[in-house]
């Protein structure tokens, strides 16, 4: 996605705001995203993390209970308004990481790094940053992800197109290890129940201009066509397909008697 789209998409967190709000109302996976990805920075007290492309900071705000002492956490995003909603305190975009070397013991880039043009560089950028035995996590979606809501949106003639192409579950290895030659992959498993033909409108005119002025001209036949599936199924069945990649260049610890999060 090009810098301009990207500003039109993130220009405030309302968007964002109703993808969200699918997530968390349909998603069979009742142990949410952000805690599962909490689980797996494992974090210690002292440490200094960084997060990159933090939207609206919702992995700090739903995880706050769960902070260990004198974690010392910089949020950034390339949008000001994201960064109003989540009250960070830098923006940047990469492949420019505006900070010392060495200077981070975690990086996490969650659902941003398929935004990235020059990605190698913004990879050799998040290196530079992390300290010797630092760890970046990179989430992001495979390639079958919300296929029958790309279906869907196609019956209409709405591209939603496929942002996460260029870094996805099955291409990211690849890339991540140009730079980080020790990388594991953790799938999260999920899908969606959806039983309120308002929230898949709204997902759907998140997408952009085109497709919410398309769902303002066409709603009730884009509800009928949903209600039309909900009738013969139960509700809107969507397969979701999302996880995380732990990045380090070093080769990680060996586990702790009795195992834990294998990205930790």
């Amino acid at each position: 996605m090009d810098r301009q789209s990207l500003a039109a998409q993130y220009a405030t967190s309302a968007n964002l705001a109703a993808r969200i709000a699918l997530h968390e109302r349909c998603s069979t996976n009742r142990y949410g995203w952000q805690r599962w990805v909490f689980d797996r920075l494992g974090l210690q007290p002292g440490m200094r993390v960084l997060e990159i492309g933090a939207g609206t900071g919702s992995l700090w705000s739903e995880n706050a209970d769960r902070l260990p002492t004198g974690v010392e956490i910089v949020l950034s995003d390339f949008s000001i308004a994201m960064l109003k909603t989540a009250k960070g305190h830098v923006a940047f975009a990469l492949p420019d990481v505006p900070f010392a070397d060495r200077s981070f013991d975690a990086v996490i880039a969650n659902h941003m790094l398929y935004h990235v043009e020059d990605r190698q560089r913004g990879l050799a950028g998040i290196r530079r940053v992390l300290r010797d035995g630092g760890t970046l996590f990179a989430a992001t979606n495979g390639a079958q992800h919300l296929r029958e809501i790309k279906e869907l949106m196609s019956d209409f003639g709405i591209a939603m197109g496929d942002v996460s192409s260029s870094f996805t579950l099955e291409n990211g290895d690849g890339q991540l290890r140009g730079v980080f030659p020790h990388v594991e992959r953790e799938d999260y498993p999920d899908s969606f129940r959806i039983a309120d033909p308002e929230l898949l409108l709204g997902y759907i005119a998140s997408v952009g201009p085109e497709a919410a002025e398309v769902v303002g001209a066409r709603r009730e036949e884009i509800r009928a066509a949903i209600e039309k599936r909900m009738a013969a199924d139960g509700a809107f069945h969507v397969v979701k397909s999302t996880g995380l990649f732990g990045a380090r260049a070093t080769p990680p610890p060996a586990p702790p008697s009795g195992g834990g999060p294998s990205l930790s």
